[in-house]
């Protein structure tokens, strides 16, 4: 069943036919055995037979038995003439049986090395470009939100190659300087608000880690860039002006549907855009979600002004329905954004309205920045208790020593929150 062929003492070869795994209709196939140093490994000699055919190291009874058996030949001689060469060159003796074998198969199947070289080739690119490496690990993501942010980053990166006429692809972690992070912020900063590209730049600071932690780079530019922020203007309303607000004849259609959304996310304690965009269904009464700019978990207790709002804007798979009509998230709060500003004006046709607009500078961060103003200014609420309801809570040293139920007190701010908006009680 096989033929042993010793080139020296270091390194036997024999074939052998291996019916282990066979083919469909029961074959077993014929392999090159490499035995050196005590270890083995196999190499396929791309022959597959059934197992009476294999007799006294050749095949039998076989349509094409001679031609087979003069490839095996042919095989054997390769394999044998390989051996021959490594023996005389030494390269036997600081060489694994894997790496031998690899050699092996190269040998006997030219295509086998060109695909294994151009597959080196292409992970050796994907090493060394920084986009690719960066649509690697924005796969990885599970969050939605998270992951159409760093995509969102991603397209600028390559926006910003091409204009630059640097093929995106062949980026690399190196190319990522100081001087590059400089005229990337600028490219940004000509259609986007500083925090915007600045978290386009946690987002590259992000991914530059990632792959320092898997030793693809030592290269750190922003040891020496500092990633800007800007303070958000203070775009927060009273009780009373959200009052005007969700209390407004509103058109039926886009208005009405703007105030609705508004509504739901000052009910859900101002939750992103992004967040709420891809929500999925609420669980036991709560909703559950892993905030898309932190990365964190977080869970928000639906109550009935929120519910209702939900169960008029129910989705098919996600907790809203604005997805299965607008797949851009972006394309459909800043049309929201846009039409919040007008609610007041009256319309004189299908493209002019007069008049004055009830909050004609809000927009959709309104709902946070004025849930917590309204906590804070109008009810007193704790500033610990409003950071943990915002999702800025960081656990200090006295609080490692307290029991504290924050989930129970943000639900507990929020009812507040929304007993005096929507029903004028304290409580």
């Amino acid at each position: 069943m096989c033929k042993n062929v010793n080139i020296n003492s270091m390194v036997k070869s024999r074939i052998y036919y291996d019916g282990r795994r066979p083919t469909k209709d029961g074959k077993g196939h014929l392999r090159v055995v490499l035995n050196l140093k005590g270890e083995s490994a196999m190499v396929s000699l791309g022959i597959s037979i059934f197992a009476h055919q294999w007799e006294n190291e050749e095949i039998v009874k076989h349509p094409d038995a001679d031609l087979l058996n003069k490839v095996i030949s042919i095989k054997k001689g390769t394999v044998n003439r390989c051996l021959l060469e490594l023996s005389a060159t030494g390269g036997l003796e600081r060489m694994t049986v894997q790496k031998l074998a690899e050699i092996i198969k190269g040998k006997l199947d030219p295509s086998y090395a060109e695909k294994k070289k151009k597959t080196e080739e292409e992970a050796a690119t994907r090493r060394r470009s920084f986009l690719l490496f960066f649509e690697s690990k924005v796969k990885e993501k599970k969050n939605h939100g998270t992951k159409t942010l760093y995509y969102d980053t991603l397209h600028k990166i390559e926006s910003f190659c091409r204009l630059q006429r640097v093929e995106p692809t062949t980026l690399t972690f190196e190319d990522i300087t100081k001087t590059w992070l400089t005229s990337f912020e600028q490219f940004c900063l000509n259609s986007e608000c500083q925090n915007t590209a600045s978290r386009h730049l946690r987002d590259i600071r992000a991914i530059i880690n990632c792959a320092i932690d898997e030793d693809l780079t030592n290269n750190y530019p922003f040891r020496r860039f500092r990633i800007k922020k800007e303070e958000t203007i203070d775009k927060s309303y009273t009780a009373e002006e959200l009052r005007q607000l969700f209390s407004h004849n509103c058109y039926p259609g886009g208005e009405q549907e703007s105030v609705d959304i508004f509504k739901l996310m000052f009910c859900l304690i101002g939750i992103n855009c992004i967040d709420l965009f891809y929500a999925t269904k609420a669980q036991r009464g709560r909703l559950t979600y892993v905030r898309a700019k932190t990365h964190k978990p977080y869970s928000i207790k639906i109550e009935p002004e929120a519910a209702e709002i939900i169960n008029k804007y129910s989705g098919r798979d996600y907790l809203l329905n604005i997805i299965d009509r607008s797949p851009n998230y972006k394309t459909y709060f800043n049309r929201m954004g846009k039409t919040l500003r007008k609610v007041g004006k009256v319309r004189i046709d299908g493209k002019r309205s007069e008049g004055d607009a009830i909050l004609p500078d809000i927009c959709t961060g309104s709902a946070r920045t004025s849930w917590g103003t309204i906590a804070q200014e109008e009810l007193d609420i704790p500033r610990d208790v409003i950071a943990a309801a915002l999702g800025h809570h960081t656990v200090d040293v006295t609080s490692t020593y307290l029991r504290t139920d924050w989930k129970k007190k943000v639900d507990e701010a929020n009812r507040k929150v929304l007993d005096w908006v929507f029903h004028q009680k304290k409580s």
